[in-house]
Formats: structure tokens, C-alpha cells, sequence
């Protein structure tokens, strides 16, 4: 393509890109050959910084970004139809392999239509890393591709916003546009805005907080906004109408780093989903409200990415119950995940954010083959902290002067800070038999427990002395092997009674939990039923 000013254009070289800073001879070199003076978009690139024998030509933000290449060596890329026309015209092939994944598509089309109607089809164009310069051609679209609305246009030679903004003037039916990697000027005074848009990918174009909110003043309808991997360190300005309209913001490897910043986000009432991943957070903090309400911010967020942050302390955890509309949680790659084996994290997680449906990407079940995982990580979470909760409620009982008592309460205060939840969750289940929070020998004739096993079929009752860490799913084969006659071949559940309770009955719901986990205590009786 042939460029009549190219200082401020893109160029291509050796799979690389850079902007045209100057044009012309170097002292020092032939006379009178001309030189183009390239900053690259990768400044492992280049060699210097626009110098050239002790004299600048021009000037790059990295000492080493720069370099001076022969006019004849780069490429200055193609025109926004010669790129379509390149990908989905000139090549049958090509249109089918696009095409092959795209879920919308009925792949019938496939082999009832030439290239030609397919593309009156389609209605999402992948035009990435195609070199294109210029929009010259952008009115053919409309023509060819009449249902658009959604095209990938990042990575190219694009040079400024005005080129961005004359395709979006010709392809009207666009609600979909990603512009990501593209190194573009922006004109002040152009003001035209686009209502049709509903959805702006910008990542990797090196912009702050004010650019990215400068840029959505042309998108007043943004509902879906990606801008991961840019400069934002900052989010000051939050007074831009169309933010408050955002369901989804995808925030992903910006050094924001610090909560303040993230909360300021908390004002936009429609947003539902927020991705925080790789921000460099380490802390989460709501204290506009205690543990007993809920944050007025963040209203209506349903899911929220934390992972390959800084977290590492457990109230950052307890916080995020403040959230009223939490239902997911993604929390990779920080500190606290190593603090306890992967399925107690998980367990700790969801006992602490008592609305979660799930965590990780993994529904969290509910009366599932292996029982209800949020009761039995609650119960769980109980008994990993009920000793140190009687030792402070015990501490207080046992003070024998206002000062001690004042100090055991103040323990006690500290410990329903670090587990808001843990009284909620006792009033659920109960507490945790004291018993279960003695440490007791590890012993093959200690840990027989003595029970009766009631065949509610036939009423008849045995008894054995079963280990108490036997899985249930284990127990199940003993018990059928007993009462062959009315269980082989049916599926049997198990409950049971203690002693101490005798008129209340407990499933024992989890094939995969031992015995002990359910508390049964020598006298108990198992109830085997159809």
C-alpha cells in the first residue's frame, strides 16, 4: 500500500509492529538515503531510543524501543475489505474451517451455500492480525454481510480512533466490536457516539482509568466492557453515564491493587459480573456495614473472579457475605488457597459466604448421591472450631475477676469477628458435642464403637461393634450382607438415633463420610430402610 505521509502510521516488519516516528537521512550514514525511524509496540525489539551517532531524530518510551529501517523493508498492510476479502472470499476452505465453530451456525450451511451466501449468514467476522491500515472498502459490508453484529479487529495497523469510528458509521447493525492491541490516536474533537454498541473489548492498549472513560463516552450503551491487561492503577472517575449500565466489567492483569480503588465500582447498581483476576489485590473490606447486614455496594453482583491475587487472610473471605447477590465465587492462585488442603478450602469458603451456589467453576450440590455439601461443610466448619470456641466460653465462666472476664470476652468478641458465620451456623445445626472436640487414641479397640442395627423391614435388631472411621458407603455392604433377604438388591438409606436423643432421627447422608463424622456414640442404633 502506498503512504504519502507515513510519519504517525503503523507499519509491519518481520511479524513485528511500530509506529513511524521520523522520515528522512542520518547524519552519518549514505547521503541523502532516506531512513524510517520505528518505535516498536514490543520494545524488546528495537536497539536504541531514537538516537543514531549522538544525534535524536525522534524520542521512545523505552531506551531501547527503537530502530531506523529501509523504506523497502516494511509493510504497511492492507485495506479493511482486501483483509475480508482475502479471509472469506478467495477461499472456500477458509469460510468453512471460520465458520465450523461457531455455535449459531447450522452446519448445513456449509454445503447448501457458496462463499457468497454464507456470508450473508454470518454474523461475526474474525478479521485479527490481518495487517489492515485503512477502511478503505468498509461500505462492501453492509452488502455482504447484512445480519453482522459482532468483529474482531485487534492487532492490526489501525492508527487512530476516527478509522475505528468510520467503519462503525458503515456497519450499522454492529453490537459487538473489539479493538484490542491496537496503538490509536484519539481526536478530542470528534464527538460521534454509537447507541447500537453494547459490548467494547480494549485490552492491551497501554490506557489508564480517563482513557478508558473518555473512549466510553462514545458508547453510551456499553453493557459488557473488557479492558484487561492496560495501564489502570486508578478508578477515580466513576461520573460517566453509560458505567452505571455495565452488567459486566472484565478488569483482568491491571495493577489496581488497592481495595479503595475496586470498591469506587461498588456505585454501579446494574453490574452483575465483575473480573478482578490478576489485579493484585490482597485485601476486601465493606465497613460501611457489620456481619449482621448487608454492603450497600455492589447490589446486584452475582459473580465475582478473584483469582492470581494477593489475598492471604480469611476476613477478606468473611466480607464478601456482605454481598447480598453473590452466587459466585473464583479464587485461584492467592496466598490463602495454600493454607489448607484444596477440599477444606473449599469447605471454609462456602461456609463462610453463606448465598454461594459456586465455587471454582463448581456447583456447590445440594442432596446430590453424596448429600447436601453445603450442610456438611458448615458442620464441618463447626467442628474445626468448636474447641476453641467452648475453651472461650469456658474461659469466661471460669474468670474469677471482672478484669479476666472483660479479657476472655474481648478472646471470644475476636473469635465471632474472625467466623461471623459460626453462630449463625449453630443455630442451623446446633452445636458440636463437646465430646467430639477430645482428642482421643488412635486405636483400632478404641475407635469400636458398640451399636444396635434395627432392620426396619422386619424389626429385627442386632448388635456389633462397628470401627467408628468405617465410610458409610462401606457400612451400606456390611448391613445388606445382614439382612440379605430384604436389601440385596434394593437401595437401601441408613439413619439413626442416640441415646441421648432418642426421638430424633439423622440421615447418615454422605456414602463418602466415616461413621465418627455423624457423632454416633456406643448405644446408638443404625436404622436400615428401603
Amino acid at each position: 500500500m502506498k503512504v504519502n505521509n507515513p510519519v504517525g502510521k503503523l507499519i509491519s516488519f518481520n511479524q513485528s509492529t511500530g509506529l513511524i516516528k521520523y522520515v528522512g537521512p542520518l547524519e552519518g550514514a549514505i547521503e541523502n538515503e532516506i531512513w524510517y525511524g520505528i518505535e516498536w509496540k514490543d520494545p524488546s525489539r528495537g536497539k536504541h531510543d531514537g538516537s543514531y551517532k549522538g544525534k535524536r531524530y525522534f524520542t521512545t518510551r523505552h531506551p531501547t524501543g527503537g530502530s531506523f529501517v529501509k523504506p523497502n523493508k516494511v509493510d504497511f498492510g492492507v485495506s479493511i475489505w482486501e483483509a475480508i476479502e482475502d479471509k472469506y472470499f478467495k477461499d472456500e476452505t477458509a469460510l468453512r474451517n471460520h465458520n465450523e465453530t461457531d455455535k449459531n451456525e447450522d452446519s448445513l450451511l456449509y454445503n447448501n451455500f457458496d462463499a457468497k451466501e454464507r456470508g450473508m449468514k454470518i454474523n461475526c467476522i474474525s478479521i485479527a492480525q490481518s495487517k489492515i491500515s485503512s477502511t478503505h472498502g468498509v461500505d462492501k459490508i453492509n452488502e455482504h454481510f447484512p445480519k453482522l453484529i459482532e468483529i474482531e479487529l485487534e492487532d492490526n495497523l489501525f492508527y487512530s480512533w476516527s478509522q475505528i469510528f468510520d467503519i462503525l458509521d458503515q456497519v450499522k447493525t454492529l453490537k459487538i466490536i473489539n479493538i484490542s492491541d491496537n496503538i490509536l490516536e484519539y481526536d478530542e474533537n470528534d464527538q460521534r457516539t454509537y447507541e447500537n454498541i453494547t459490548g467494547l473489548i480494549i485490552n492491551k492498549m497501554n490506557y489508564d482509568w480517563n482513557n478508558v472513560c473518555r473512549i466510553l463516552k462514545h458508547f453510551p450503551n456499553v453493557i459488557e466492557l473488557k479492558t484487561c491487561f492496560n495501564s489502570i492503577t486508578k478508578i477515580d472517575n466513576i461520573d460517566i453515564p453509560c458505567l452505571d449500565k455495565l452488567t459486566i466489567l472484565d478488569l483482568e492483569s491491571n495493577k489496581i491493587i488497592e481495595w479503595k480503588n475496586l470498591l469506587k465500582l461498588g456505585e454501579f447498581k446494574n453490574l452483575q459480573v465483575l473480573y478482578a483476576n490478576d489485579i493484585q489485590l490482597s485485601e476486601i473490606v465493606f465497613d460501611d456495614c457489620d456481619f449482621n447486614y448487608k454492603t450497600k455496594y455492589f447490589p446486584n453482583l452475582k459473580i465475582l473472579a478473584l483469582n492470581d491475587n494477593r489475598i492471604n487472610n480469611w476476613d477478606s473471605i468473611n466480607q464478601l457475605h456482605k454481598l447480598k447477590s453473590l452466587e459466585e465465587l473464583r479464587l485461584k492462585s492467592n496466598p490463602l488457597c495454600e493454607t489448607e488442603k484444596s477440599e477444606t478450602f473449599r469447605q471454609m469458603i462456602i461456609a463462610k459466604i453463606g448465598n454461594l451456589r459456586v465455587v471454582n467453576r463448581t456447583q456447590i450440590e445440594r442432596k446430590d448421591r453424596i448429600g447436601d455439601e453445603r450442610k456438611m461443610a458448615e458442620i464441618d466448619y463447626l467442628k474445626k472450631f468448636a474447641k476453641k470456641w467452648y475453651e472461650l466460653k469456658e474461659s469466661i465462666e471460669s474468670a474469677k475477676t471482672e478484669d479476666e472476664k472483660k479479657k476472655a470476652q474481648y478472646q471470644l468478641d475476636r473469635f465471632h469477628l474472625e467466623h461471623p458465620r459460626y453462630m449463625a451456623i449453630v443455630k442451623i445445626y446446633g452445636a458440636t458435642e463437646k465430646s467430639e472436640t477430645e482428642v482421643k487414641i488412635d486405636t483400632l479397640k478404641s475407635s469400636l464403637i458398640s451399636v444396635k442395627i434395627l432392620n426396619e423391614v422386619s424389626g429385627k435388631i442386632v448388635e456389633r461393634k462397628i470401627p467408628s472411621t468405617i465410610e458409610i458407603k462401606r457400612l451400606k455392604v456390611i448391613i445388606k450382607n445382614l439382612f440379605k433377604a430384604n436389601f440385596m438388591n434394593e437401595e437401601m438409606k441408613l439413619f439413626y438415633t442416640t441415646i441421648k436423643k432418642p426421638s430424633e432421627e439423622y440421615e447418615l447422608d454422605n456414602d463418602y463420610r466415616v461413621l465418627n463424622f455423624y457423632s454416633i456414640d456406643n448405644g446408638d442404633t443404625i436404622i436400615a430402610r428401603l
